[in-house]
């Protein structure tokens, strides 16, 4: 008897279905996608089996893959509302769960959240233990508020998900019909990313347990009782049971199955795979034999998730793409998609008797495709030369975007669009390009195959341990859940191993990701039939009612708009749209480093959400009522942006360091002979720093002084996280923000502030963590002494505190500070934007907008990243296309962009070597379509990109600025040449009159 394998894609269009024989494709069929899923399904399988052999034979599994769930996220469908709750103790309460979650979906799903004690530090402590008391106050509230899905989020639970299991289990104790999803069991690190992936997950389960009942019931009316599987992300299966609780896992199986089914029908395991379809074409690389997968978040209904999804390329071209064609000045200029006929292909493109000229007409007539009818296509030669040349090179672009090296590689194509590449056209990288037999439904093919997965991803500290031993351990704990996930223990293999090194963290942090698969085991096949045979019933979880959409708030799309300034003040009065511009202005001038805008960007659209007012004045004001005499606060954070995306600002911290220095400058704890002195426990390091820690802000008695008083805010640094902060500060607080900065840009560490570099005193200067512990630094020999004793300290608060320096005066600002950097960062994303907007070039825009240079357009070919004393350092090489072609541009960094060099490629290693730029002006590196910055932990091979050199102001060029910020300063031998002159930005805020 001869044991088959279905497999079963469910896209949007078609429902795909084939029979496997082991490696033999037996049988397979065709037809469109039903509304309710389970009637295509039923007669594509019910097809197939009418056309299997009359001998005997048995169906042994069957394997689905479908959109179905996140069509329904998209759609904004079957979601039903859910509560998180949130274990961080005393931190990561600045924005709470759907803070980032599009207004229209937020409505329909945001049910009660709740933060309590729980979540841990990066080293694996705890934050705080959890109060059992006050999670079951919490379950009473939820079961109160008729709500049954719930999401348990913990600080760090990726490294350690002790706390969210004992959350789960007062859960089934004292709530046991609810539903409840672990962040832990869904993403990695980034709190927000994965907190929002696993609602997605909780929202949708009840539609999952639906669906899952109804293929259950398909089968059985087709008289199939074996077990069937679920395809995910990753290439893999899962049982049907284990899709009960997990939906998000098959988000992206479409591209999947397609790339795993051209894998497995070419025989090659390291390729490129081209899926083209009727509306759009997917681009995978292939690594052995499964989807590479995304290294950065993914944004998937319009929401910002991280768990594991494959990294596909999608473009607007398939084989219903509707070609468009003028004439100008005798030449021929054609477009190609991105609209599409879709399904009504056979009905309306030319070569079947429609009308409408597309992408197959162009195939048939003029590659020769043997589809419809050739004499039906009614165009000229030169459309049909001129759209083959568009699609071909949108293909070949797509293609080139998604290799991971420069070696050339083989490409697989799969798809019914597939006729649409020229497959004897040669491309340089690509070996050749390969049609493999039932090209046409390598999706179900890749969801016939039967493998399982196991991973384990975390952060590890290794002192103590060495590489090897951790990535031993890593990989055994890998080996052990694919294992448990049903695979067979003797073909269980180890595919992924990555090691990535954490900057600004004390000790030597890495991060581990291991990937194992495995064939599935005959246990996890009884074990799945066991549980099809019970699924035939009800579903038990129904989840809370479904909210009507149309009660459901619609998301506002902000308009490019000038910004506001209130007369009587004189104040800008910062927007949605101000708040967007500065965090890409800020990324921007971050350099690759400072840390992700992102998240200060939600904090102050949150404050504003909330009716508070951001207000930023033009420095000269502080020489005016209600302001004179008074001083300015300087707000940053301070630690390792790896864990600030994961124990976020409780909100407080940053003012209560700011109160907390306030009181110190109002006592006499700064002079030596102070009786205050005497009962604190004061401290002298070997840089003879006299520091303090934790003292009781209260014990600190401050005198009435108006001369301290802190009358506004400016940011430490104009790039990356901390170019937001201030204005978050300055919501909750009631101060205005500064019109300036102290660097004009990020810098690495504290005593390149300019005003340091200047003379002004970091002393008295102070950090306080989410749990208020905090440290005080009365005096130090210099700058870099404040710097270096915080770097230390800050490994017991977490890796991440609030810090802030000796207040400044409005002298000091005036004549140390970079002027008008908030309106600066503002015109620059305003720039981007609008260039968007408007289909103008957004690089040409940053650089008439900044009087930037240039130095390369092209294509990353060359990465090389390592952490070395707790600094990620490495280089980026680009490879010039366009203009450019034939010249290399490799930019060194050390977290930020620092000298930038240029050779021509051609030549070799006789080609002469030219600096182009250098630090401390701006090397920045953006997106070559849309000008959005890179970090330099998100740059990879394959990206399109355009190296940028901005002009840094003038305090930073000095020859006193220059011993600490310029290329000697980072061990470069080579002298600063300016790349042009500094352009003062206009400001927004005016001056006093």
């Amino acid at each position: 008897m001869k044991w088959f394998i279905i497999g079963v894609d469910v896209g949007g269009t078609n429902t795909d279905v084939v029979c496997l024989h082991g490696n033999e494709v037996i049988a397979f069929d065709k037809v469109p996608t039903t509304e309710d899923v389970t009637s295509g399904l039923r007669e594509a399988i019910d097809n197939v089996l009418q056309k299997l052999p009359n001998e005997k034979w048995t169906i042994g599994r069957i394997n689905i893959g479908t959109t179905h769930f996140v069509n329904a996220l998209v759609q904004r469908r079957d979601l039903v509302p859910v509560s998180v709750v949130r274990l961080c103790g005393p931190a990561s309460r600045a924005l709470a769960p759907f803070d980032a979650f599009p207004a229209a979906l937020q409505a329909l799903i945001r049910a009660k959240c709740f933060f309590i004690n729980g979540g841990y530090q990066v080293d694996g402590s705890p934050i705080t233990e959890v109060d059992e008391e006050e999670v079951i106050r919490v379950i009473g509230e939820i079961k109160e508020s008729e709500v049954q899905n719930i999401v348990i989020s913990g600080i760090f639970a990726p490294l350690n998900d002790h706390q969210e299991k004992q959350v789960q289990e007062l859960f089934r104790v004292h709530f046991p019909e609810a539903s409840v999803t672990l962040s832990s069991g869904i993403g990695s690190i980034g709190l927000l990313e994965r907190e929002n992936a696993a609602i997605l997950n909780e929202s949708l389960k009840p539609l999952c347990h639906r669906t899952i009942h109804a293929l259950a019931q398909a089968l059985q009316e087709l008289n199939l009782n074996c077990p069937f599987f679920l395809t995910q992300n990753d290439g893999t299966i899962i049982s049907s049971s284990e899709a009960l609780n997990f939906p998000v896992k098959t988000f992206s199986s479409g591209p999947t199955n397609s790339m795993r089914g051209a894998s497995h029908l070419s025989g090659i395991k390291d390729a490129i795979v081209v899926d083209i379809g009727g509306t759009t074409t997917d681009v995978g690389s292939l690594k052995g034999g499964f989807p590479r997968q995304s290294s950065s978040c993914v944004e998937v209904g319009g929401v910002s998730t991280n768990f594991r999804m494959p990294d596909v390329l999608s473009i607007g071209l398939g084989g219903g793409s509707i070609v468009k064609h003028r004439t100008e000045v005798d030449q021929v200029k054609v477009k190609v998609g991105p609209t599409s006929v879709g399904y009504r292909l056979t009905a309306e493109a030319m070569a079947f008797g429609g009308s409408t000229l597309t992408a197959t007409d162009i195939a048939v007539a003029f590659l020769k495709a043997d589809v419809g009818r050739r004499n039906k296509i009614q165009t000229s030669p030169a459309v049909l030369e001129e759209a083959n040349e568009e699609i071909q090179w949108m293909l070949e672009e797509a293609i080139d975007r998604m290799k991971v090296s420069s070696e050339p590689v083989p490409v697989i194509l799969v798809g019914a669009g597939s006729i649409l590449k020229d497959t004897k056209r040669p491309m340089i990288g690509v070996k050749e390009f390969i049609l493999p037999p039932h090209y046409q439904v390598a999706n179900a093919v890749g969801a016939a195959l039967g493998q399982v997965s196991g991973y384990e991803d975390r952060t590890i500290n290794l002192s103590g341990l060495t590489r090897e031993e951790a990535i031993a351990a890593a990989e055994k704990q890998a080996f052990e859940r694919c294992m448990k996930n049903g695979a067979k223990k003797d073909s269980i293999q180890i595919i992924e191993r990555e090691e990535i090194g954490l900057s600004y963290l004390p000790g030597i942090f890495t991060w581990i990701k291991v990937k194992a698969i495995g064939d599935l085991s005959d246990e996890a096949l009884t074990k799945a039939r066991q549980f099809v045979s019970s699924t035939v019933e009800p579903p038990s979880l129904q989840g809370a009612r479904p909210r009507d959409i149309e009660a459901a708030s619609h998301d506002v799309i902000e308009e490019p708009k000038d910004p506001y300034i209130d007369k009587k003040t004189g104040e800008w009065i910062l927007s949605h749209y101000d708040i967007h511009c500065i965090s890409i202005g800020a990324g921007i001038l971050g350099c690759g480093g400072g840390g992700n805008p992102r998240i200060g960007r939600l904090r102050a659209e949150s404050a504003l959400k909330k009716g508070k007012r951001i207000a930023v004045i033009h420095p000269d004001r502080l020489n005016e009522a209600p302001y004179k005499g008074g001083k300015t606060g300087v707000a940053a954070f301070m630690g390792a942006p790896g864990v600030t995306v994961e124990k976020l600002s409780n909100g407080i911290d940053m003012i209560t360091v700011l109160e907390y220095l306030d009181r110190v400058i109002r006592s006499d704890l700064l002079d030596p002979s102070s009786e205050q002195r005497k009962k604190l426990n004061i401290q002298t390091n070997e840089e003879e720093t006299e520091h303090v820690s934790d003292i009781d802000p209260n014990l600190i008695e401050p005198r009435e002084t108006e001369t301290s008083r802190v009358v506004a805010l400016m940011s430490a640094e104009i790039g990356g996280l901390n170019a937001m902060e201030p204005l978050c500060v300055g919501a909750d607080m009631g101060l205005p923000i500064l019109d300036c900065d102290g660097m004009g840009r990020a810098f690495p560490e504290l005593q390149m502030f300019a005003p340091a570099i200047y003379g002004c005193p970091l002393h008295p200067a102070a950090i306080v963590d989410d749990k208020a512990q905090n440290e005080l630094i009365l005096t130090a020999k210099g700058p870099k002494a404040v710097e270096n004793h915080f770097r230390t300290t800050i490994g017991r608060m977490g890796c991440s505190a609030a810090v802030t320096f000796c207040p400044l005066t409005a002298d000091k600002v005036l004549e140390t500070c970079i002027m008008f950097s908030l309106s600066r960062s503002f015109r620059l994303g305003d720039a981007v934007l609008r260039a968007r907007s408007e289909q103008k070039d957004p690089i040409k825009t940053i650089c008439q907008r900044e009087n930037g240079v240039l130095l390369v357009t092209g294509k990353i070919v060359d990465v090389c990243r390592e952490n070395t004393g707790g600094f990620d350092r490495g280089f980026v090489q680009v490879d010039g296309t366009g203009n450019d072609e034939g010249r290399q541009v490799t930019v060194e960094f050390q977290n930020e962009n620092l000298i930038a060099k240029s050779r021509e490629k051609n030549k070799g290693a006789d080609a002469k070597e030219e600096i182009l730029a250098t630090t401390p002006d701006l090397i920045v590196i953006v997106d070559a379509d849309t000008g959005i910055p890179f970090a330099t932990d998100e740059v990879r091979y394959g990206l399109r990109v355009a190296v940028i050199a901005l002009a840094s102001p003038p305090q930073m060029r000095t020859d006193t600025a220059l011993k600490v910020v310029g290329p000697r300063a980072f061990n470069y031998d080579v002298d600063f040449v300016p790349i042009g002159e500094y352009q003062q930005c206009e400001p927004i805020p005016p001056p006093p009159k």
